[in-house]
């Protein structure tokens, strides 16, 4: 019988269609494995994923810090970045003389293994609930005319005032054909101002200086969600599913499915120092999201960071039931966003390479100890 590790209901009550990501899927795709708990697996019902998940996921994606990064490096490839400005704010993007430039919004790249903000051609608008929405004129060519999508976007910036709109572009050639694009759109734009900035050959200056993120509950359940999920495909590895349906994981599900509780179970820090034993040979932080479950003072607590930026979030699943109290009990990985690999962290085993071997990985009681 198919039961939610979430809400507790069974396929008696509740339906189990969807497949829920293990890391969310704005925040990257891997292969060969995508670890994901599929509708078979009976584990998290449709009405979890989709209507109390789908618009916490939502609310991450546009306003929280790893949210907005995924959104500047275009992960997803979507057409438009999002930013709600309500938990997650950019204070100051540019120093390029004149405050008209810190409205444009920067994207990131890797380059040479260090991700970099760049400029790109861009339409920004405010958005009628608060923030901004980034088009990137390239994404809005490549949509049908006849298309629905076409169509919304169409009636939403007809909507808008010019004073609510801005175009940013490399040169006046581009900037002319991103206006005509507008008009395709039904757009009648016409600049308010236009200011230039030219740029010596090998001037150097900050795009992006200060930011301010607060943890609410919203995005704290989606940090605990994928904390659980995490713990959740271990087990399903290992075929030792009943356990999560444990009372020990009651104050997790409660607080990830009802928002019932506190924010105690997630505990942000700060810190820019090298985390994995690589990292430290190298002095510096890897370009992935790293997982691992540990016990902790008789708890069982999961560590997550995402993209090697300095938030690393200590999340508290519940008290170590007895069956679980192994030396070996806990498991880690690096999920890497931009190679699209998985690299077990807690074992000192040969690179995992087939789907079968990194789905191998995963489990229980995958932790690595020192020998004395």
């Amino acid at each position: 019988m198919s039961r939610c590790i979430y809400c507790l209901k069974d396929d008696t009550q509740t339906l189990f269609t969807k497949r829920e990501h293990v890391i969310p899927a704005s925040l990257g795709s891997f292969v060969p494995l995508n670890p994901t708990i599929i509708a078979t697996d009976g584990l998290v019902c449709s009405n979890c994923n989709e209507k109390i998940f789908g618009p916490l996921e939502t609310n991450f994606i546009e306003d929280s810090l790893e949210g907005v990064y995924a959104q500047r490096l275009n992960l997803q490839g979507r057409n438009s970045v999002i930013m709600r400005d309500k938990n997650f704010k950019i204070e100051r993007l540019a120093e390029l003389g004149d405050k008209f430039f810190d409205q444009m919004f920067f994207f990131l790249e890797m380059k040479d293994g260090k991700v970099v903000p760049v400029m790109k051609d861009q339409i920004k608008l405010k958005r009628f609930q608060g923030g901004s929405r980034v088009f990137l004129p390239e994404a809005l060519r490549e949509i049908k005319k006849d298309s629905s999508v076409f169509k919304k976007i169409s009636a939403d910036m007809q909507k808008l005032d010019r004073k609510d709109m801005a175009v940013f572009a490399e040169t006046i050639e581009k900037k002319d054909k991103i206006v005509a694009l507008l008009h395709e759109f039904g757009v009648p734009y016409k600049e308010k101002e236009s200011k230039e900035r030219k740029f010596e050959k090998g001037e150097k200056f900050m795009l992006e200086k200060d930011y301010t993120c607060t943890i609410n509950h919203d995005i704290g359940r989606v940090l605990a969600k994928i904390a659980f999920n995490y713990f959740a495909y271990c087990a399903l590895q290992d075929k030792q599913t009943e356990i999560l349906y444990s009372s020990h994981f009651d104050s997790i599900r409660n607080f990830a499915y009802a928002d019932k509780g506190v924010l105690r179970q997630i505990i942000p820090s700060i810190s820019e120092e090298p985390i994995l034993y690589e990292e430290k040979i190298r002095n510096q932080r890897l370009h992935a999201h790293l997982i691992n479950f540990l016990p902790e003072n008789g708890s069982i607590v999961v560590r997550m960071t995402f993209f090697g930026r300095p938030a690393i979030y200590k999340v508290v699943l519940g008290t170590l039931p007895p069956e679980l109290n192994h030396d070996h009990f806990g498991c880690g990985h690096a999920f890497d966003p931009f190679s699209h690999q998985i690299v077990q962290l807690s074992q000192q085993l040969p690179l995992p390479k087939t789907e079968d071997q990194i789905k191998a990985s995963f489990g229980l009681f995958k932790r690595y100890i020192v020998p004395k």
